[in-house]
């Protein structure tokens, strides 16, 4: 199974630095044109399913690049962001002014992040597993996944046998670049991290 990852276009509260987490704001003019682009280039990959958070950004992106894949998008939550609880809406200024030491353990100890009691990173992992143990008993032989920046570093970790606690040093991919997959035989092998569009696997 070849399993194409990719995050959501660029949204306006991208632009603007915000914390989405499980908010939602409406993908830029350049975001929905990178959708595109996408679809081009996978339009000949022979992907059979798309596989996308349910959240507007993400669905938005998918159905965008639907145009030229024309496959069934199914939406599923587990692919939803990381909240970012409280937070949420802030610019990420505003975040470290409210509370310095967050981003710190964010960044070095996600593992250990929580609000009254809720882990938002621990519950991320525990979709993620969820998700990629269900896919891979599918018969697809290539499949598009719909994602979000930290969920796809929470996915990555299960594919690489990473700690959580090691899942903010995994590079945060742009919005629309594909990270590229092989499972086979009870294992992940990783094919392709988009850099640039002249390597493309």
């Amino acid at each position: 199974m070849k399993i194409y990852f990719t995050r959501h276009g660029l949204t306006e509260y991208n632009k603007e630095r915000r914390i989405q987490g499980l908010l939602d704001s409406p993908l830029t003019l350049e975001g929905k044109e990178k959708a595109k682009e996408l679809g081009a280039r996978l339009k000949d990959e022979g992907i059979e399913i798309i596989y996308s958070s349910d959240q507007k950004r993400a669905m938005d992106s998918a159905k965008i690049i639907n145009e030229a894949l024309k496959q069934d998008i199914i939406p599923d939550r587990r692919l939803r962001e990381v909240s970012m609880l409280s937070h949420e809406g802030m610019t990420w200024a505003e975040s470290v002014a409210t509370d310095p030491d967050r981003e710190d353990l964010i960044m070095q100890r996600p593992d250990l992040f929580n609000e009254g009691g809720i882990y938002p990173y621990r519950d991320a992992l525990e979709d993620a597993i969820a998700f990629i143990f269900e896919l891979i008993k599918t018969n697809y032989e290539k499949v598009l996944v719909m994602t979000h920046g930290s969920k796809l570093r929470v996915i990555t970790t299960v594919l690489e046998g990473l700690d959580l606690k090691d899942t903010n040093k995994v590079e945060l991919i742009k919005g629309l670049s594909l990270k590229i997959y092989d499972y086979n035989e009870g294992k992940f092998k990783l094919l392709h991290d988009d850099e640039d569009y002249d390597n493309f696997v």
